[in-house]
């Protein structure tokens, strides 16, 4: 046994998985994202290029794992909340339900799946592909896990514009990963009744949500979400692989496609786990792209044939003509867009949609260990991917309309007593902000304070369509009942949008709808017990932020400028006492030291002299 395993092969591939992000990061100007540097260095070292690594057992199984947690972290990234239809959806006029981002996603991806459908029969006639119904499903692809981060990035995910761009990629890999389920049964089986072994799978994965959360709801102690999102011995990291394995299993066990079961998998998760209030998504995210995911990509670029590509004069003229058919099919069907946005939206998005790497890479690994393709055909769909997930988001970020600058706006509902002296902290701060109330009393003591005022009805939607929602930044909901809170509160989170939401609640029982909304709650009741407790424990530290009112500041900010990054924290010049006295980097938090080296949207927790502090939020933004 010892004599017939190596691990040299997989040291080699642990080593190109540390070198080639660090390679990148040096050469940012190349924009290749790290997945596709990680398939060219498998190229380099493969049977394409040095020849280093042979086939070897140890690899084989990892990469089988990787390959599972790679569709496995494609389910945990849907967002089931921007998927189904809000409250109002079947209200008002069909331009505005057409307007939904979920009947643009849904439109755009039929159009793409008719165009993809008639591409594939068409190249299947003239003897170009092999089987239509997989080409149609090749072009059907998109990459969820590059118009998330890129949407991110540009600070679209909540507005309506990035939302249908969302769930178009969304509906693209949820529908492409069940009809390859379908294929996959269809051909190894034929039509049978075995096709509704998919369904069970399905059946199974509503089935165990539904007993999660009725477990949740009629076993308070077992507290299942908490259970799954709170790290304690790294449970909910335990229970959440555990049901990826679990309907990788299921899916093997029907005799389905092991990719659908690790997909449900990840979407489960999704839906028990609370997105917001959690770092569960960011851990799983660490644990997978350590580790398995690189292996899984490089072993793509091991096994990438550039012999049978040149070899194969079908594959050199498939290449070509899969690139042209992969961009007209998207930005075909992107024109539905137009309906709602502008051309430079439009064209941007089909830009985007057009961007296809994991899921394109998984469908032809399954044709060609079918036989429905050959080795030739699969290093063609390769190139490809490796083009469109390196040349889309450039385009995208091209065509898209230029950002605009970042909103500095804080809304305060409410003009009560602490409502005003908090507006006039804000100011302070060199913030602007504006209170919003319909009491007299409390208006009038605000304008005699100086502070900005809007005598309006903070639950009317045109109150704040008037505010323009994204010139804001975040809101404070202070009224004096909490039934009003969370009517303000809802209002701002399902119908404008915004995500920044803090309210103050009186009733601690009442607090429950608040967190389901996503909403950061402050009880007063509860805040003076929790002073008292820092004045008696720690009365030093409990006087800080009050010290600070005067000539000192804290602040934070998140890290825009390169000019801070890739050096060591003793070598750069802060302003005159600054001190960077946190870190937070994804889910981690950093306690800085001299050797630390930051990195572009760190969220920095500074404090020292008011202007120096200021100087500093500027610099870094």
């Amino acid at each position: 046994m010892e004599n017939s395993l190596s691990f040299v092969p997989l040291v080699i591939v642990a080593l190109l998985a540390f070198f080639v992000p660090l390679f990148l990061a040096r050469f940012k100007r190349l924009h290749l994202p790290v997945v596709v540097g990680e398939i060219l260095a498998g190229i380099v070292v493969g049977k394409s290029g040095l020849n280093l690594i042979q086939p070897d057992p140890v690899l084989e199984v990892l990469t089988l794992l990787g390959f599972a947690y790679l569709m496995f972290l494609s389910g945990l990234e849907v967002d089931f909340g921007s998927i189904l239809p809000k409250a109002g959806f079947w209200q008002g006029s069909h331009r505005e339900r057409l307007g939904n981002p979920l009947s643009l996603g849904v439109l755009s991806f039929v159009i793409t799946f008719a165009l993809a459908i008639v591409a594939g029969l068409a190249m299947a006639g003239r003897g170009i592909v092999g089987d239509a119904f997989l080409a149609a499903l090749i072009l059907s692809t998109t990459s969820l896990g590059l118009v998330m981060p890129i949407l991110k990035e540009r600070g679209l995910t909540a507005k309506p514009y990035g939302q249908a761009l969302l769930v178009a990629a969304v509906i693209a890999d949820l529908i492409t990963m069940l009809l390859v389920s379908i294929y996959v049964v269809l051909e190894t089986r034929g039509l049978s009744l075995d096709v509704l072994l998919v369904l069970l799978l399905f059946g199974s994965f509503v089935t165990l949500y539904r007993i999660a959360r009725a477990a949740r709801r009629r076993l308070p102690g077992l507290n299942l979400l908490q259970s799954m999102s709170e790290a304690t011995a790294q449970i909910d990291m335990r229970g959440a692989l555990a049901i990826g394995l679990v309907f990788i299993a299921l899916a093997e066990g029907l005799g389905v496609e092991m990719i659908l079961g690790a997909f449900l998998g990840g979407a489960l998760i999704s839906l028990l786990a609370d997105r917001r209030a959690s770092d569960l998504y960011h851990r799983l995210d660490v644990f997978g792209y350590a580790f398995f995911i690189p292996i899984f990509f490089i072993m793509v670029g091991v096994h990438f044939d550039i012999s049978a590509l040149l070899a194969s004069p079908q594959a050199l003229l498939l290449l070509p003509l899969l690139l042209v058919l992969a961009y007209a099919i998207k930005f075909v069907a992107a024109l539905v867009f137009r309906s709602h946005y502008s051309w430079r939206e439009t064209l941007a998005g089909g830009a985007l949609l057009s961007s296809r790497l994991s899921l394109i890479i998984a469908i032809s690994a399954i044709g060609l260990e079918m036989h429905s393709i050959d080795p030739a055909t699969n290093s063609a769909i390769i190139l490809v991917a490796i083009i469109t997930s390196t040349l889309s988001p450039l385009l995208f970020v091209r065509l898209s309309p230029p950002l605009p600058s970042l909103p500095r706006r804080f809304v305060i509902v409410g003009a009560g007593r602490s409502a005003r002296f908090l507006a006039k902290r804000i100011l302070g701060h060199g913030e602007e902000v504006i209170l919003v109330d319909q009491n007299p009393r409390h208006l009038a003591a605000a304008e005699e304070m100086g502070l900005p005022t809007i005598n309006a009805d903070p639950a009317d939607l045109e109150t704040w369509q008037a505010l323009d929602p994204p010139s804001v930044r975040a809101v404070a909901v202070l009224l004096p009942e909490d039934e009003a809170n969370l009517r303000v509160c809802r209002l701002l989170r399902d119908q404008v949008g915004l995500e920044r939401l803090v309210s103050r609640v009186h009733e601690a029982a009442k607090a429950g709808p608040f967190g389901e909304l996503g909403v950061q709650v402050i009880n007063p009741s509860l805040s003076p017990v929790v002073e008292l407790e820092y004045l008696l424990l720690y009365p030093s530290v409990s006087t800080l932020i009050g010290d600070l009112e005067d000539e000192h500041d804290i602040a934070e900010v998140r890290l825009r400028c390169p000019d801070l990054t890739d050096r060591p924290l003793h070598a750069i010049e802060l302003p005159d006492g600054v001190v960077i006295v946190l870190v937070r980097r994804g889910g981690d938090i950093l306690y800085p030291r001299g050797h630390t080296i930051l990195q572009v949207d760190d969220r920095l927790t500074v404090m020292g002299p008011v202007e120096s502090v200021r100087e500093m939020v500027e610099r870094c933004s």
